[in-house]
């Protein structure tokens, strides 16, 4: 074993995804399952097909060409930029998209390889991120159908990102009508209306969803159980999918506070500390450079955290449950953000269980 490393526990992811899929087809809503986090780690993309999953997104073109022959269907979630439309329509077949200017790319780079990519014109909602203004929807539609190397695969809206804005059934309804009025308007299936992320999974769970809804990009939920628009966990899915451990390097008795002039940290930040007295300090060998340490929730609550610096995490183990000594592994728990960081570290190792 390598350390620090992540845990997947094999069995919670599986039973993740298949209950999320099961709570969509419910409302005939289809998932695309989003799998940034991971880097698109070719295992657990596997794993997931073998539990049913055919519909993955990413942000990154390179994770999608990554994983292109598993499953039926690639999306790239992320705005496609400009210098990479090649390979944006040779990976992905579908694409959230927001400027006209690289749609016209995205059409003339689908032509160049005989093919036609499909596109989901993203509206603006409230969150301030990307997304075409309702008011010029139209016009934006009738460019776009008349390019000949893409099709106009849907319209969505994002929520819960920049603006943190929580999507809601008023919201999502405007949504839904604007996709009645485009599809009368110019005569097209738009068979996509994809009201967001992880975030409307509440209105699934409590039946206020509206109809019309067909699709939404789930990563946050599937990976660790929780809806983003209140942080609660989502009926039925584990929590636990995830465990970072890390291994003990350094344990001894030492005061609570540093001696001397305090000056800025290594993130140049000035720290400041309680004064607990002398207490057993333990050394992890994993720190910022590989997840940002203040996001890790140890298993043990009467171990404190204390700081971290580039490659070590500090904490007070002075109640620890157990007897701590150099060279044991501590578990921890993680949110969407340490995960995210930890499955990107070179130095953290994954490993399914």
């Amino acid at each position: 074993m390598s350390f620090p490393e992540l845990v997947i526990d094999r069995n919670k992811l599986v039973h993740n995804v298949r209950t999320l899929m099961t709570l969509g087809e419910q409302y005939g809503i289809q998932i695309h399952f989003i799998t940034k986090a991971l880097c698109a780690w070719r295992p657990m993309l596997e794993v997931m097909h073998e539990a049913g999953c055919e519909y993955f997104g990413d942000s990154r073109v390179e994770n999608l060409a990554k994983i292109n022959d598993i499953g039926l269907s690639h999306m790239l979630v992320r705005i496609p930029m400009m210098s990479e439309v090649k390979n944006v329509v040779r990976y992905a077949d579908l694409s959230l998209n927001s400027d006209l200017g690289v749609i016209a790319a995205l059409s003339d780079a689908a032509m160049a390889i005989d093919a036609k990519h499909g596109v989901i014109l993203m509206v603006e909602m409230g969150d301030l991120r990307e997304g075409f203004m309702l008011d010029e929807m139209m016009d934006v539609v009738g460019q776009v159908i008349q390019l000949p190397g893409v099709w106009l695969a849907g319209i969505g809206a994002n929520f819960n990102c920049y603006g943190g804005i929580i999507p809601e059934p008023l919201q999502l309804t405007k949504l839904v009508n604007l996709a009645q009025s485009i599809r009368s308007q110019f005569s097209v299936r738009l068979p996509i209306v994809s009201g967001g992320n992880s975030g409307s999974l509440y209105m699934l769970i409590d039946g206020t969803i509206p109809e019309g809804i067909n699709h939404l990009r789930v990563g946050e939920a599937f990976l660790i159980g929780r809806e983003t628009s209140y942080g609660k966990g989502v009926p039925g899915l584990y929590e636990d999918v995830f465990t970072l451990r890390a291994e003990v390097v350094e344990l001894r008795r030492k005061p609570s506070v540093p001696r001397g002039i305090i000056g800025a940290n290594a993130f140049n930040v000035i720290p400041e500390f309680e004064d607990y007295g002398n207490i057993w300090r333990a050394i992890l060998a994993v720190g910022d450079q590989d997840v940002p340490c203040e996001r890790l929730f140890i298993r043990d609550s009467n171990i404190r955290y204390l700081g971290a610096s580039s490659d070590h995490l500090l904490l007070d183990v002075t109640h620890a449950v157990r007897d701590i000594g150099v060279g044991d592994i501590l578990d921890f728990s993680l949110d969407y953000r340490s995960l995210l960081h930890a499955a990107t570290s070179p130095y953290v190792t994954k490993r399914f269980v």
